[in-house]
């Protein structure tokens, strides 16, 4: 099995940066960053055929709601 490659183009960062407004505090662009770093990773994973099928995602979700709604009341 491949090892994930979770590596960006220093250019991507660059226009990630150039398009950010003006006002942007330096934690907006770590978060920036970081979205960028997760949807870079959901991407290889997926490349590399790590992911799971929707149906299965939906039924994982249903199962974590519905267990969240028993803790909760």
């Amino acid at each position: 099995m491949k090892e994930p490659n979770e590596k960006i183009q220093i250019e991507k960062i660059v226009d990630m940066l150039k398009n950010s407004e003006q006002n942007v505090t330096f934690y907006d662009c770590l978060y920036n960053l970081y979205v960028l770093l997760g949807i870079v990773k959901g991407v290889n994973e997926i490349n590399l055929e790590n992911g799971i099928p929707l149906d299965d995602f939906l039924t994982e979700r249903e199962a974590l709601y519905e267990n969240y709604n028993r803790k909760s009341s």
